[in-house]
């Protein structure tokens, strides 16, 4: 997912603002054969590291993915910070074309891969028992054999670097402009809101790319950029609840135009959210008699000038008492 979605996904589980963190499990899913030991126990990380996480197993090549593979089959006790490590400097990992013993011992023959190889002529090369040399390879270098390859994993140098993930902390939207179509290595992309004055190229480009905080908003027009960016600084003095809120009401009112996005931010204080709500039968309970609203993906959003109510009405309370 993009910063955007994950941020949104939080917004709909009901997180509250600035947690983060989940609980996890890795299943196993299509051909991953990881160790057994990884699917049998609880992992705790910030989503955002777990979606980098995903998004680096996505875009590993199949040879990296081997030699990732063969680091947990020797690291079975790995932490999630030890894995999303693991996905960087896979290239510190020989990795052969290599299925089996007998496939390795041919790889070690032909390359005089040993010193015992070294002076044997090529009439006593051809035999040699390719199993027993394969063997012998793989009990001196304690390599793995991983999805058809030979993974020598005494090679790999753990990176010491910093990983960084992609919040969305004071960005709202993200645009891949370029100044015309057919120079789509001239794009750049732009955050919003900006400080900068945003320039007529900008506004005359062509945007290949759009990312928002708000999923229902359309953009599709650069020379709209001055609005969009008057949108994105209006967000940014919003508290996080007043946002869940705006998103809550242009979901419930199919709200998707910039103009109406902005009318609607100068009357949230006409709408009320309850985040706890997410049941059309409680929410009627709330507001029996309602004309607009209902239940979004963020909870219960009452109509404009509505109000929700957490008490029920007398006569409901006579028939709840009755009930018990």
């Amino acid at each position: 997912m993009t910063a955007f979605e994950m941020q949104d996904a939080l917004d709909r589980l009901k997180y509250p603002a600035g947690n983060s963190e989940v609980t996890f499990r890795i299943y196993e899913f299509k051909n991953m054969n990881l160790p057994s030991e990884l699917y049998e126990k609880d992992f705790s990380a910030d989503i955002y590291r777990l979606n980098l996480f995903a998004e680096r197993l996505e875009n590993l090549e199949f040879t990296e993915m081997a030699a990732f593979k063969s680091l947990l089959v020797e690291n079975p006790e790995s932490s999630f910070e030890d894995m999303l490590l693991m996905t960087y400097g896979l290239d510190s990992v020989m990795v052969y074309p290599c299925g089996n013993c007998y496939e390795l011992g041919e790889t070690v023959i032909e390359n005089e891969m040993i010193p015992e190889l070294e002076s044997c002529s090529d009439e006593i090369l051809e035999l040699l028992d390719r199993e027993k040399v394969g063997k012998l390879m793989c009990e001196r270098e304690g390599g793995q054999f991983v999805d058809g390859c030979y993974c020598l994993t005494s090679g790999y140098e753990k990176p010491d670097i910093s990983i960084e993930i992609g919040r969305s902390d004071n960005c709202f939207f993200r645009l891949l402009i370029v100044p015309e179509e057919e120079k789509t290595k001239q794009a750049q992309w732009i955050s919003l809101p900006c400080e900068t004055e945003i320039t007529t190229d900008l506004c005359n480009g062509i945007c290949l790319d759009f990312q928002s905080s708000l999923p229902n908003l359309t953009f599709d027009d650069t020379s709209k950029i001055d609005k969009l960016n008057k949108l994105a600084e209006q967000i940014s003095q919003l508290s996080h609840n007043d946002f869940v809120k705006l998103k809550a009401v242009m979901e419930s009112e199919n709200i998707c135009e910039i103009s109406d996005t902005l009318d609607c931010i100068g009357r949230l204080s006409e709408y009320q959210l309850d985040r706890k709500i997410s049941d059309s039968s409680d929410f009627e309970q709330v507001i029996p008699e309602r004309k607009q609203g209902g239940i979004t993906s963020y909870g219960a959003i009452s109509g404009r000038g509505q109000e929700l109510s957490d008490e029920p009405d007398e006569d409901e309370n006579c028939e709840m008492g009755m009930s018990l």
